[in-house]
Parts: structure tokens; sequence; C-alpha cells
């Protein structure tokens, strides 16, 4: 199973994932605020990150880029789970270090099906 980190400033939305990702045996953690997303993916080292692009603190764009400057042992799947949408969105989630854009709200099964295939795969150490 993986490690998920859900980062979202909305409470509904870090606890229904958290649950739905525990209940299904991956080990999970949740973030109000990109800050806070930064600190949990140092010490918890997840293999995936559900990130909401517009959080307080730092929003999801920063907390990406502060990600992919961490020194991690293995660099997590960063994944843009936000109502933000279009391709200038899409583009600037590419550029500042997420792997993958899913707007929401975002289906259950696609999300379901997304880590399960990222969990098969391993990305290398930086």
């Amino acid at each position: 199973m993986a490690r998920i980190l859900v980062a979202d400033d909305l409470k509904d939305i870090t606890e229904t994932m958290g649950l739905l990702f525990e209940t299904l045996g991956h080990d999970t953690r949740v973030a109000g605020d990109g800050r806070t997303a930064i600190e949990a993916a140092s010490t918890f080292e997840p293999e995936i990150v559900f990130m909401d692009l517009d959080m307080p603190v730092l929003n999801g764009y920063e907390a990406a880029r502060a990600i992919r400057g961490t020194p991690l042992a293995h660099q997590p799947f960063l994944v843009a789970l936000t109502a933000s949408h279009g391709v200038a969105v899409e583009v600037a989630t590419r550029a500042c270090g997420f792997d993958f854009y899913l707007r929401k709200p975002a289906d259950t099964n696609a999300l379901l099906a997304l880590v399960d295939d990222l969990s098969s795969r391993s990305r290398p150490a930086p």
C-alpha cells in the first residue's frame, strides 16, 4: 500500500479523501495549507501527494516547488487536485513540478485508479 498525503484547505475534502485511502489500507496524512504539506512531505515522505492549488499560507504551486527542492530519498508523485481549470493552469502545474492534474470534483474511481497505477510505479531518487 502507498503513503499518501492529501493537502487542501477544505477540511471536508481532506477528511473524506483521508478516510477513503485509509479504508483501502493506505497510510494517509492530511495538511490544511501549503506550509504544513511541505513539513509533512519531509517527515512522512509520501509516495503520492494530492494537493489543492489555492491554499492559505503557501499555495499549491509554491508547495510543489518546495517539495521538489527538498532532498528526499524518493520524490513523491504530485497530483494537482483543484477547481482551477484551463490550459494555463495545466501548464503552470507542470512547470512547478506536478506530475498530474485533476479537476474537482474528482471522480472516486479515477482517484482510486490513479493511486493503484502510481503505487505500482517507483520514482528514482533525485
